[in-house]
Formats: structure tokens, C-alpha cells, sequence
């Protein structure tokens, strides 16, 4: 499967009002920045259109680029995500607007970012008895989580 930048680009551009231009430039460094082996095509397209932002896109492209870069031959990254994604009650735009806003909370507070015990946290954050709250949202959730308990890896 082929990664249509500029087509994806016009999709997201037309769904979330963001410029084209913004769009295509964040799915254009993405694909030249990350391997094959951490997210291919497909998986970069899924995480693309489930981003409500080029902004959330980034950084999610971001985390996984580290990722890769901090754990060589460590597989795909993205398929550990959508496992988590596939495995509990929220979206994978849930999860990538949970993740934004956890790994801005770290950056904030000038600290190191992993982004598989930053899943690690998330999932638990999913198994807690407030996830099954109705109408909670997961970056809710985790920001309850983050104010309450704070977050003591990295």
C-alpha cells in the first residue's frame, strides 16, 4: 500500500479545518522520518486519520520516531498502540488525544518521554474503576489520573 500524503492531506483537510498545506506537510515529515519497521503505510494512514489535528499527528509521530530511535529492531511501535487501542472502550482518537495531552503534560514539566510506559499508563488509566464512568473521555480520565497520582516513570 502506497502513503497518499497530499489525498490524506485533503481528507483531514475538508474533515477538521485545518489548512491542506499544515496537513500534508505533517504526513509528508512523518513518512520520510519513520521506518517501515515502526509503523508502515497503512498504520501511518490509520493514526493520520484518527488525529483531530496536525498538531496530535506530529506528536504522535514524534513519539514514535524516539521510540524507535531509544529501542532498535524493537518491532512496530504502532502495533503495540492499536493492540492497547483494539483491547479497551476508547477510539484510537481517544487514545492519540489522551497521549497529546500526556506527553505535553511531560514536556511542560521538562521531563523524559518513553512512549511505551507512557502506554503502560494509559492502560491502566483505562483499567481503573473511574474509566468506567459514562460520558468520560480518556484524556479526562488521564488527566484526573496525572493530577491525582502524578506519574513517577521517566
Amino acid at each position: 500500500m502506497t502513503f497518499d500524503a497530499c489525498a490524506l492531506a485533503r481528507e483531514k483537510h475538508l474533515e477538521t479545518g485545518h489548512g491542506e498545506a499544515e496537513w500534508e506537510n505533517a504526513l509528508e515529515n512523518a513518512r520520510m522520518s519513520l521506518k517501515t519497521g515502526a509503523v508502515d503505510c497503512q498504520g501511518l494512514a490509520h493514526i493520520a486519520r484518527a488525529s483531530r489535528s496536525p498538531e496530535k499527528f506530529t506528536s504522535m509521530a514524534r513519539l514514535i520516531y524516539q521510540c524507535t530511535k531509544a529501542r532498535p529492531g524493537g518491532g512496530r511501535v504502532a502495533d503495540a498502540l492499536f493492540g492497547c487501542v483494539n483491547s479497551s472502550p476508547f477510539s484510537l482518537s481517544d487514545w492519540i488525544d489522551a497521549i497529546d495531552y500526556f506527553y505535553r503534560w511531560l514536556v511542560e514539566g521538562r521531563r523524559k518521554v518513553d512512549f511505551f510506559p507512557m502506554i503502560k499508563y494509559l492502560e491502566c488509566c483505562v483499567a481503573a474503576p473511574d474509566a468506567k464512568k459514562n460520558g468520560q473521555t480518556l484524556r479526562a480520565l488521564v488527566e484526573d489520573m496525572l493530577d491525582i497520582f502524578g506519574y513517577e516513570a521517566g
